[in-house]
Order: C-alpha cells, then structure tokens, then sequence
C-alpha cells in the first residue's frame, strides 16, 4: 500500500496493489488523475536528503572519513567515535595497555 496524494484535489488516499497504476482520483468531486509512479518518485524524494546527513567528518579537520574508528587520511589524527588523537599518543596507550597486560600475565597465571 502507499499514500497517494491526488494534485488537483489535495486529498490522499491508499493506493492498493489491486488498483490501476494510473487513473482517475477516488475523490467523487475530483476529475485529476493519479500517478504511481510519480507518487513514488516523489515520496523517495523527500527521504532522499536523510541520506547525505550521515556523511562522517573527522572532527579534528572537519574533512570526510569511512568510519568513526579510522585514521583520517587528511590530518593523520587517529578518530575514535566523537574524540581524535595523535598516532603517537595512540601507540604509546596501546604499548602501556600490552605492557600491563604482559604483567598481569607473568605474574597471576
């Protein structure tokens, strides 16, 4: 099913797979004629904007990134959801947490 707005007569109705493709207005005062196919055409349109609202940008250059766990190929900064660090800093908390990881495993196992 899908809502179809009549042009002339402003009214909506449902649009069944039963019905034709192209015909008169149900409306019994109405002479327009509807259009499935611009009906659909219309309706992809107006959620078509959703779609560039969720093009990511790295919030250190503002610049387009793939992911929110990615190295942004722009400004070098290592993007980790909302929050973007220096590549040294993130190599320096990952040999800290291997570090302490090693010692948690020498010396309780």
């Amino acid at each position: 099913m899908l809502q179809v707005h009549c042009p002339v007569c402003k009214k909506s109705f449902l649009w069944t797979d039963d019905m034709p493709v192209q015909d008169k207005c149900p409306g019994m005062d109405c002479e327009g004629n509807y259009d499935i196919h611009s009906a659909l055409k219309q309706n992809i349109d107006r959620h078509s904007p959703d779609v560039v609202k969720n093009i990511l940008l790295c919030p250190s250059c503002s610049e387009e990134i793939s992911s929110r766990f990615t190295l942004c190929r722009h400004c070098g900064q290592v993007v980790l959801g909302a929050q973007f660090f220096r590549k040294s800093y993130f190599f320096m908390a990952v040999c800290i947490f291997l570090i302490g990881l090693s010692f948690v495993f020498r010396y309780l196992v």
